[in-house]
């Protein structure tokens, strides 16, 4: 049997304030936001710009994993498969996410993230504003900026890494600390 009560007290241990894996759905994303917001709001004594930042965070993660992962629970669903992970270390709040995507997408992937990370939070700013302007990429299920959305928000670059599964996919993982 599975030691629930260790993992439990290995989180708390580990200020994990949300670990979630499985399938994903916007009904999903609107009731741990609520808890999400709260439990944080209580953590910054109040502090609503932190919760609101970690939640908004929260929220573009969950929808990367609901429009892109390569692994669905159910055929024809708005669900995604994957994992994320909301905790405090160093007195920083992170969001971490993970799912299984098709290689095919690295590359370009890999590119628009290291462009980002590169960045200043001003050049983040203004190239968020200029793809704010330009045409929907077709192959997006955004104006392509959740990225550039969460780098917004982040005091730290984005870390992100993928992992080869198989011949036709990784998993992708991402971090953002707030």
């Amino acid at each position: 049997m599975i030691d629930l009560y260790s993992y439990k007290n290995s989180n708390l241990k580990d200020n994990t304030i949300l670990n979630f894996a499985g399938p994903i759905s916007h009904e999903l994303i609107v009731t741990l936001g609520e808890i999400i917001r709260q439990r944080i709001s209580e953590d910054c004594d109040g502090n609503n710009q932190i919760a609101l930042k970690v939640f908004a965070v929260f929220v573009e993660q969950a929808e990367n994993i609901i429009h892109y992962s390569a692994e669905k629970p159910l055929i024809n669903s708005n669900f995604g498969y994957g994992i994320i992970t909301i905790g405090k270390t160093n007195g920083n709040f992170y969001v971490s996410s993970g799912n299984e995507i098709s290689l095919e997408h690295i590359e370009q992937l890999e590119t628009n993230l290291n462009k980002i990370t590169a960045m200043d939070k001003k050049e983040i700013q203004a190239f968020y504003r200029e793809r704010r302007r330009a045409e929907k990429n077709i192959d997006s299920k955004g104006a392509g900026i959740g990225f550039l959305e969460m780098a917004k928000k982040a005091s730290h670059p984005i870390q992100f890494k993928f992992d080869t599964i198989n011949q036709t996919n990784a998993f992708f993982s991402m971090e953002i600390t707030i």
